[in-house]
């Protein structure tokens, strides 16, 4: 790039993708002509949002508050703009996919041929849990919205056929559990959906086997290989074996957040069939300033680092579990968190 950047920019960068597009849609279930290539899920997301306008009766857009604070953000800035309503759904715990469902479909029913929109989360961030977007899409669609999905945290993290979820549009990180350096994600539409969806940046001087494509392949001058890395970071984890990267990360964070709840004497948040590679775990303090001083502490003293969050009272710890982990980093953690709060 550095050594020929006119001829790398003009030329060769549109051949180099595309391949790499192909590569990573087949990894996703989906077909390579419906995926672009955007900085991070963030992009993907505001693309969308930005993108669509909804006049008329059917203008509300639905969310669940367990979104990612940015799309909360983004959701805001678009009703402040725009004039599109937002409809929150309160999810609260213990919770299933059962109520989560039955909380989604009251919201619909209540608001009747009125949501345009709806946006979920794959696997929501604080706390982590997976959700049902097949059959939340399904239900979405039943009432005549469309569906985002935000799926910042999913490549990587659990298995995916993106066409078989349903949705309109979904978004994904590369940088988070795929392996691929940051700022390398991809934003998926549905062919259907593709004229109305256009990048934050506006350009128009790329190259692309459609319009769609063509208006996401070049937001001006920048550095692109990270997205060229992400079929290196796909061929990484076929040599390990991508099922076994997978089943140890879901082994490891079940295991491993039962080892945390039985050293504090608490519990998890969720049921094991909703966690990924993260585990919500509730921490053996209710002074809520204390635990969420902790993740600070832990950089310090330790040389390791945790999120912590207060839900509904009480205070939790999210971990993630990874492939150069393992049990006893969790023991290491419990023993480190239980001396820190007894300071």
């Amino acid at each position: 790039m550095e050594l020929a950047p006119d001829i790398w920019f003009r030329y060769q960068i549109f051949d180099r993708l595309d391949p790499v597009r192909e590569q990573l849609a087949k990894y996703l279930g989906a077909s390579s002509e419906d995926v672009v290539f955007v900085e991070n899920a963030s992009h993907g997301v505001n693309a969308v949002l930005r993108s669509l306008h909804f006049d008329g009766p059917r203008n509300k857009i639905l969310y669940l508050s367990l979104a990612y604070q940015m799309v909360k953000n983004t959701l805001a800035y678009v009703q402040n703009v725009t004039g599109e309503r937002l409809v929150m759904v309160n999810i609260t715990f213990p919770t299933s996919n059962e109520a989560i469902l039955a909380a989604v479909q009251a919201a619909l029913e209540a608001n009747p041929g009125q949501i345009a929109l709806a946006s979920f989360s794959h696997i929501t961030s604080v706390p982590s849990l997976i959700l049902p977007v097949k059959e939340l899409s399904s239900l979405v669609h039943a009432h005549g919205g469309m569906v985002l999905i935000d799926g910042a945290h999913v490549p990587g993290h659990m298995k995916l056929n993106i066409e078989d979820v349903g949705a309109d549009f979904y978004v994904g990180n590369g940088h988070k559990w795929l392996y691929s350096p940051q700022g390398s994600a991809f934003l998926w539409v549905a062919k259907a959906r593709q004229s109305l969806i256009m990048p934050t940046v506006i350009s128009l001087e790329g190259q692309g086997q459609s319009y769609f494509q063509m208006a996401f392949s070049w937001l001006g001058t920048a550095d692109y290989s990270s997205y060229l890395a992400m079929a290196d970071a796909i061929n990484f984890r076929a040599n390990l074996g991508e099922d076994d990267i997978i089943a140890y990360l879901h082994k490891l964070a079940v295991d491993g957040g039962h080892a945390l709840a039985d050293a504090w004497g608490t519990d998890l948040l969720v049921e094991d069939d909703m966690i990924g590679a993260m585990v919500n775990v509730r921490l053996p303090t209710d002074d809520i300033p204390k635990a969420l001083a902790l993740p600070a502490l832990l950089w310090s003293q330790y040389a390791t680092w945790v999120p912590t969050f207060a839900l509904q009272g009480r205070a939790y710890v999210r971990v993630s579990a990874q492939i150069y982990l393992e049990l006893s980093d969790f023991h290491f953690l419990a023993q480190a968190i239980s001396a820190l709060l007894a300071q």
